[in-house]
């Protein structure tokens, strides 16, 4: 859990250092998900890779909420704005995997439009293993 101290500087922090979102989300801690989430949600500048992780841990909020309605709203709002952001940034690999992550672990009939053999293909086919959750994203899509 992180701090109050460490809590603050992340809040008054200007600049938002996405090392920490990616930290967070390789965690799956439920109590630092839904914090980086609130201070995320408090930041009325974002840039888009915070755009991006506000969104995945909105989806990611919705498998810990119990009301149906919240979850399927949490999921909703965090898996439209991700698909926005990969229709404008379609060449982002990073963006690509959490939306093949998000299909991968949502009841299929929560999606749409599947997206997860075209974004795995990419993913595998673009990402470089210098890119800094290379060894992450690769475990994941494989397990």
């Amino acid at each position: 859990m992180i701090s109050l101290l460490g809590h603050i500087l992340i809040l008054t922090s200007n600049l938002m250092d996405i090392s920490q979102c990616r930290q967070v989300y390789m965690s799956q801690n439920k109590e630092r998900v839904i914090s980086m989430l609130d201070i995320l949600s408090n930041n009325d500048n974002l840039t888009t890779d915070e755009l991006c992780y506000k969104s995945v841990f909105e989806c990611m909020k919705a498998e810990y909420v119990l009301n149906p309605y919240q979850k399927l709203s949490y999921f909703n709002s965090g898996y439209n704005t991700l698909n926005a952001i990969i229709e404008e940034y379609q060449s982002n690999v990073e963006y690509r995997y959490h939306r093949y992550m998000i299909e991968k672990h949502a009841p299929s009939w929560l999606i749409e439009e599947s997206h997860k053999q075209i974004d795995k293909d990419f993913i595998i086919n673009t990402i470089s293993k210098k890119h800094p959750m290379y060894s992450f994203i690769m475990e994941t899509m494989n397990n």
